[in-house]
């Protein structure tokens, strides 16, 4: 007869994640940069993800689930840091008298867990922000059409097509990311296998993000605008439109990682789209938008100005490509990994790099 779960035991596999979830959104509301920083919508939207694994997990879990389920990882994580408390306190009551005694420790499962309750408590709210930003970009500049015969002009591209579609496209990736850090399941086979283990792998991924990309801009300036007027109407149609091909990569390649989207994860190697021609496609192509998006300022800017704008966006260029190293360097542990970059040789470009 198979094993069935007593109430109690289901109510372990419930209540942690449940009370961690709920401890998450009580720091979005009373952190002071989290409190002023995001919206009412995507606070809303956090206490309605809350709200609907409060109810779904309860009916998953407690009614209907009757067979034995593996450890939850809110369980999982309560425990971790149960004994984590309890280890460092041993190891400091202990440090003068038994300069032996063994520091505190998780093993290589225990971390992943927890590295990756951190990563979601960081891009889940940052990425819903995103997203409402750019349905409330869509929603504005779709209200300007007022003639649909007259949207396909040169000063409707500029002013009217051009931005819809960038907000389109932006609303289509963070969509894909905001699923991926909300769902985590077998059956879309995007488990999480590894999180990112080096303080500077996740130096360089956590600054390209608010609020630490603030501090680089506050210093060093940010010149890279998709907006921008490529000197005549004409020429800013024909840049516009490379602009939004470096984009619609960009998100294709969201689009390919599909459930499997996230940051400083391993949830699974995808090969596909993008994927299966180079190694990084989001990074290049977003780099390149960049690159093409300060050509107007260079051609006003002094030669002083001209040095500190090309400084700035290398720095840049440079953090992206820190990126893509720290995670091939975290990824390629993986047989699957290896496998891949056996299959796609180039990082960037095809058949240069």
């Amino acid at each position: 007869m198979p094993y069935q779960s007593s109430i109690t035991e289901r109510l372990k596999s419930y209540l942690p994640t449940t009370i961690l979830i709920w401890l998450a959104i009580l720091f979005y509301r009373t952190n002071k940069y989290y409190s002023s920083w995001l919206s009412s919508e995507t606070q809303s939207a956090l206490i309605w993800l809350a709200l609907a694994y409060t109810l779904i997990g309860f009916i998953f879990f407690v009614i209907f689930s009757f067979r034995k389920e593996k450890e939850s990882r809110g369980l999982t994580l309560i425990r971790i840091l149960k004994r984590l408390l309890r280890d460092t306190h041993n190891y400091i009551h202990n440090f003068t008298s038994k300069p032996n005694h063994p520091l505190p420790k998780i093993d290589p499962k225990e971390k992943t867990i927890l590295l990756f309750v951190l990563v979601k408590i960081f891009f889940l709210p940052l990425m819903l922000n995103f997203f409402f930003d750019n349905i409330h970009s869509v929603a504005a500049h779709f209200t300007n059409w007022q003639n649909i015969s007259l949207l396909f002009s040169i000063s409707s591209f500029n002013t009217i097509l051009f931005p819809l579609l960038l907000s389109l496209l932006l609303t289509i990736d963070t969509s894909f990311f905001i699923f991926g850090y909300s769902i985590e399941s077998s059956k879309l086979k995007n488990q999480v296998r590894s999180v990112e283990p080096t303080f500077f792998g996740w130096i360089v991924a956590l600054i390209c993000y608010p609020p630490f990309n603030d501090f680089i801009n506050n210093y060093l300036g940010w010149y890279a605008n998709d907006y921008t007027f490529f000197w005549t109407n004409e020429l800013t149609v024909i840049m516009r439109i490379l602009i939004l091909f470096s984009y619609g990569i960009y998100v294709w390649a969201s689009v390919a990682l599909g459930a499997k989207a996230s940051n400083l994860t391993n949830r699974g190697i995808v090969s596909r789209g993008p994927y299966a021609i180079v190694r990084h496609p989001a990074y290049i192509s977003k780099n390149f938008a960049w690159c093409l998006s300060i050509l107007p300022v260079l051609t006003v800017a002094s030669f002083w100005q001209i040095l500190i704008i090309i400084a700035t966006t290398t720095v840049w260029i440079f953090i992206y490509y820190l990126r893509a190293i720290t995670e091939e360097r975290h990824l390629i542990k993986d047989p699957d990994y290896q496998a891949y970059c056996r299959k796609v040789k180039y990082r960037f470009i095809p058949g240069v790099y």
